[in-house]
């Protein structure tokens, strides 16, 4: 094991396949086709590389050119792609129906998340039709100690291996209210447990609250998630965590 894998759990980033995900991030922002010159700039790549790179995405069809002028803009092929891998993915295909479900139920935004090493994975969200609302994104990445996601994930391993997750954690404080201390985590992921759901109001982000339940698929632990603010979730924190139990139970049926 490397130092940089004992310090974080993490593998060491190989810098091109991080630049071809920061093109394809980059362009996600930006709805209109950029020159090679405002890539390298946003980007902060050399010119070479950056010429190399966007010659490489264009020559395998994921880009094309639009002349001197105007620059670079992706083809669908992106959109193909990603629409093929996740409409055979195995666990989105059966849990997108409840995560709708869930929205629909709650009022609120429901989420997909997956315990990657020391941190918490957003699989998939679905977000209610209000302008006020817990927003997120697939692929978001939060840290285990300060929402009711980690602290679900969590709760599905034994007690040794939450001492060693949190130990190694750096429990930094989001807000005034973020637990920070490895006793207190401890003991709240406990009550949680006990309760069936878990739930945060304003560790994360202020005014807003999560109430979370996890379950393992295979060996690998998940948990679905509802959150929103904190003044539409008062006083239902039972209802939605009872809404979360039946639905974790409905996926596990499926699995």
């Amino acid at each position: 094991m490397t130092e940089i894998q004992e310090k974080t759990g993490r593998l060491p980033q190989v810098k091109s396949a991080v630049r071809v995900l920061e093109v394809l991030e980059f362009f996600a922002r930006t709805p209109e086709p950029v020159s090679l010159a405002r890539i390298c700039t946003v980007l902060k790549m050399p010119k070479s590389s950056g010429h190399a790179l966007m010659e490489t995405l264009r020559q395998q069809g994921y880009v094309y050119w639009l002349g001197r002028y105007q620059g670079y803009y992706p083809t669908r092929r992106w959109r193909d792609l990603g629409d093929a891998i996740t409409r055979h993915d195995p666990l989105l295909s059966m849990v997108r129906d409840i995560l709708h479900l869930l929205s629909e139920k709650t009022g609120e935004t429901a989420i997909l998340a997956k315990r990657e090493e020391n941190e918490v994975l957003y699989l998939d969200v679905v977000e209610p039709d209000k302008t006020l609302r817990f927003s997120a994104y697939a692929g978001q990445i939060k840290p285990m100690h300060s929402g009711a996601s980690g602290r679900a994930l969590l709760s599905l391993v034994d007690s040794d291996e939450r001492v060693q997750v949190l130990n190694k954690l750096k429990l930094q404080a989001f807000s005034s209210r973020t637990i920070t201390d490895v006793g207190p985590l401890l003991q709240v992921i406990a009550e949680g447990e006990s309760r069936g759901y878990h739930v945060v109001i304003g560790e994360y982000l202020a005014e807003t609250t999560a109430i979370a339940t996890g379950f393992k698929f295979g060996t690998e632990c998940y948990a679905l998630l509802v959150g929103g603010p904190t003044k539409r979730m008062e006083g239902r924190t039972e209802e939605i965590g009872g809404i979360l139990t039946e639905q974790v139970a409905a996926v596990k049926a499926l699995v």
